[in-house]
């Protein structure tokens, strides 16, 4: 059977793993078709094959809202160090040295120095919040989360009929460039701008046991935002940049 899954957001928490019920479709349909053979034999019995039948079509459902991140003010990404560029220069390497950044390049002719960061993007991105809702024979299961969220385990209903469990993950790289510029012989400017990379990797499997493997990529930079295919959309909050200039040690 090919997988196929519609624009919905696939992103809902799972605080336990699902039993396997049976399709919506598929039930309701055989009720159906029982009902009809029994038509004109038993008016009080159709009557509640009839209401059983209801129940079961009203029994499956499910919903996902998401809602956008909220427009973040623009971060302040740079700082005036009334110090003479070689004084900041030593003080920044290293405070930057005992920190959790990675250093990958350092240019001093250049005053230039690269940095980056691998983990959670929860930390230092916005990507909104998404609510579920799924109801089914096994019950009902509301589950709400933030979008940036590393890692999720969830079910979603297609259509209110097909049901999936998904396992996603969300993943940050920050590439951070930190220029030192000049500004007097006292007087130095410290800039820091960061390019996000923003993966999200998802498997999705159907109750019947078909699976798909959706891979995104999104980036953006500094004070930017990127859109996820199905609407996610992220944005820097600038906690990064501001994490940056606190460990300068200036």
């Amino acid at each position: 059977m090919a997988l196929k899954v519609s624009g919905s957001n696939l992103t809902r928490r799972v605080t336990r793993m699902p039993l396997s019920p049976l399709r919506c479709d598929k039930a309701t349909g055989a009720l159906q078709r029982y009902t009809s053979s029994l038509k004109g034999r038993n008016m009080k019995l159709n009557f509640v094959l009839f209401t059983i039948t209801l129940f079961f079509l009203a029994g499956c459902a499910g919903k996902v809202n998401y809602t956008p991140p909220i427009a973040t003010p623009t971060a302040k990404n740079s700082i005036t160090i009334d110090e003479p560029v070689e004084r900041v220069w030593k003080k920044i390497i290293p405070s930057l040295g005992s920190s959790f950044f990675v250093i990958n390049n350092i240019d001093k002719d250049s005053g230039f120095i690269n940095l980056s960061y691998s983990g959670d993007p929860e930390r230092y991105i916005d990507c909104g919040t998404v609510e579920s809702h799924v109801k089914n024979m096994r019950g009902e299961r509301r589950y709400r989360f933030p979008a940036a969220s590393a890692y999720e385990e969830y079910e979603s209903f297609d259509n209110g009929q097909d049901l999936f469990f998904i396992k996603r993950r969300m993943d940050l790289e920050g590439r951070i460039n930190i220029i030192l510029q000049e500004l007097s012989s006292e007087q130095t400017l410290v800039s820091v701008n960061t390019k996000y990379v923003v993966t999200k990797d998802a498997t999705v499997t159907h109750v019947q046991g078909a699976s798909q493997r959706l891979n995104d990529t999104i980036t953006f930079n500094t004070n930017g935002s990127a859109r996820f295919p199905q609407t996610t959309k992220c944005v820097a909050t600038g906690a990064l940049e501001r994490e940056v200039l606190k460990n300068l040690g200036i």
